[in-house]
């Protein structure tokens, strides 16, 4: 079986999410698996919501799990921006085009066939594809399910194969995953007749615009920064929601701000630095209440490997053996399951070493690299046999 194919019958597969989710394409997963003679369990925590878990054991030695989710986003409205059909793997010189071929079905595929060279090699140990549902949405039915309600197996280490590229391909080692802070601003002014306005004061809107300009240069505290750099992204303007009429003067506006957490902040530090922003920007203008939203949205830790940890090592001894170089260890400037694998079940986890560009990901005509996609049936491979013999 070839990786470009089996890739193409992965990204032929609807597995839109939100849409139609993962039902099909874990289906045809399985029929993949009794074909290549892998051992296979489909998990369903969430019911209509699959997903697979891959495993080989050849006996005694430590267990490595590749990962990666099996739906993507919707096409949307950028349909029309698409040159070729989105569901239709379509080779054009070294890329191969469709909906999650970087984001990450041409990883999923290159799994599965490491996974079965790992199983005709000699040795021992044992090799893991954790395949999930719903990453695209939170991984409430996948990764945060699995590991909340303690559905994995016993796993020693974990790579997470999304796209590692974000200019070039195989751009870094990222070992950091960042975490996430969203939160409305609620700002409140004096509503009234527009045409009394320079008695009313400033409005609603152009004090949510103060706002959203001083958070674009906000820099936020990094407490204790960790061994990975990992920058620190402030996304004002997320949302926006204001204004009632011509002939109105605004007395409220909402508006969302969004900041990507790097490894070692504080969440009170943080917050307090929200606030005392707010303060000196409004300064009596207004009154803003500051709403962050429910659940890990509100506030979620970003995470890191040590780069000295043996699947890190083991990481970069397939690369010099396969790429023919170190990969500088970097932080993942999306956010990625490592949260709920490394946070919550405590399995060291590299965040990304995958094929394609993050870059075209989300978006019309998302491609990845057809020598990547064959570098990753063998750098995974030797991941796996550089883990299991601790070659570093």
């Amino acid at each position: 079986m070839d990786v470009l194919s089996l890739t193409a019958e992965l990204v032929a597969i609807d597995s839109s999410n939100p849409g139609v989710g993962e039902q099909e394409v874990v289906t045809r997963l399985e029929q993949l698996c009794t074909e290549l003679g892998l051992p296979h369990q489909r998990i369903e925590p969430v019911q209509g919501r699959p997903n697979l878990i891959v495993t080989v054991d050849k006996g005694p030695g430590p267990h490595l799990a590749l990962s990666g989710h099996v739906d993507t986003k919707p096409v949307g409205d950028a349909l029309k921006l698409w040159e070729t059909d989105p569901f239709t793997l379509t080779t054009v010189g070294d890329d191969a085009f469709g909906l999650g071929s970087s984001d990450m079905k041409g990883a999923v595929a290159a799994m599965l066939l490491a996974i079965r060279r790992f199983a005709d090699a000699p040795g021992s140990g044992t090799v893991s594809a954790v395949l999930t549902a719903d990453e695209e949405q939170g991984s409430a039915a996948g990764a945060q399910a699995l590991t909340q309600q303690k559905l994995l197996p016993d796993i020693d280490a974990m790579v997470i194969c999304e796209p590692s590229g974000i200019e070039r391909p195989w751009e870094a080692l990222h070992l950091a995953s960042r975490g996430i802070c969203c939160f409305e601003l609620d700002i409140w002014t004096n509503q009234g007749h527009s045409g009394l306005s320079p008695v009313l004061g400033r409005n609603a809107t152009l004090v949510a615009a103060d706002l959203l300009k001083a958070f674009e240069s906000f820099h936020p505290s990094v407490t204790h920064p960790g061994h990975v750099p990992c920058p620190v992204t402030v996304n004002p303007g997320m949302i926006i929601e204001g204004g009632v009429a011509f002939g109105t003067w605004p007395g409220h506006c909402r508006v969302g701000v969004e900041i990507r957490l790097a490894p070692g902040m504080d969440e009170h530090v943080v917050k307090n630095e929200v606030r005392q922003l707010v303060n000196s920007v409004t300064d009596g203008q207004a009154q803003v209440d500051i709403n962050y939203r429910p659940g890990s949205l509100g506030w979620m830790d970003g995470i890191e490997l040590d780069p000295a940890h043996a699947v890190a090592q083991a990481c970069q001894s397939a690369a010099k053996t396969v790429l023919g170089h170190h990969l500088e260890p970097s932080g993942y400037p999306g956010g990625t399951d490592a949260s709920y694998f490394m946070r919550e079940a405590g399995i060291p986890t590299v965040t990304s070493l995958g094929p394609g560009w993050l870059s075209v990901a989300h978006g019309p005509n998302e491609r990845v690299g057809v020598a990547q996609l064959y570098q990753s049936v063998d750098l995974y491979e030797a991941v796996a046999a550089a883990y299991m013999t601790g070659q570093t």
